[in-house]
C-alpha cells in the first residue's frame, strides 16, 4: 500500500474536490484538485482522462509551437 502525504489525505478519505482550471475550445475542460493538484481532463462525453507526464510534456511543447508559428506569420507592416 502507498503512503499518503497529509496534503493528500483529504483525496484519499473523501476523493478529489475538483475544480475547473481551464475551458479548451473543443468543449473540454481541464480540472484540477484543490487539495493534491491532480489534473484531469474531461473528452466531448464527460468521461474523466488522467494527463500523464508525458501528455502534459506533449501538450506543452505543442502549445509552444503554436505560439511560436503565430509569431512567426503575423505581418509585419513598416
Amino acid at each position: 500500500m502507498k503512503s499518503t502525504t497529509s496534503k493528500a489525505l483529504p483525496c484519499a478519505v473523501f476523493g478529489h474536490n475538483y475544480v475547473k482550471s481551464k475551458t479548451n475550445s473543443d468543449q473540454t475542460a481541464e480540472l484540477t484538485c484543490s487539495h493534491c493538484n491532480t489534473v484531469v481532463k474531461t473528452d466531448a462525453s464527460g468521461n474523466f482522462e488522467d494527463l500523464s507526464v508525458s501528455n502534459k510534456h506533449i501538450q506543452t511543447t505543442l502549445r509552444q509551437l503554436f505560439h511560436l508559428k503565430l509569431q512567426t506569420n503575423k505581418p509585419k507592416f513598416s
